[in-house]
């Protein structure tokens, strides 16, 4: 095989997974979030009746100091995806394609 064909193969595959990939993660991420309101709204509800007690202010005390390690890993990701290559620049485009689709 030349150098072509391989180039071309991994754009055509990266771009379609990461077609899918965008689409899957729409669809994931609107149910996730539907799935949290609710959540949210039953907490409060009950939380509202006495039927349960949330302490509010004490949930927030282990996500501080993590922002820094979400960023090291977000930058850690997008190296990596970087070092792909080809492949990795199709599988963003596919990506990001998918996500534009979807917001019309």
């Amino acid at each position: 095989m030349d150098v072509t064909t391989i180039l071309t193969e991994n754009i055509t595959v990266g771009f379609v997974i990461g077609f899918l990939i965008g689409i899957l993660v729409k669809i994931a991420s609107k149910a996730i979030r539907n799935l949290l309101i609710l959540q949210l709204i039953v907490i409060k509800w009950l939380e509202a009746r006495n039927i349960l007690i949330v302490d509010w202010h004490r949930l927030t005390n282990g996500l501080i100091g993590q922002q820094e390690l979400v960023l090291n890993q977000t930058t850690d990701m997008f190296e990596s995806l970087i070092e792909m290559g080809v492949f990795g620049g199709a599988l963003l485009g596919g990506f990001m394609l998918a996500k534009r689709i979807g917001k019309k």
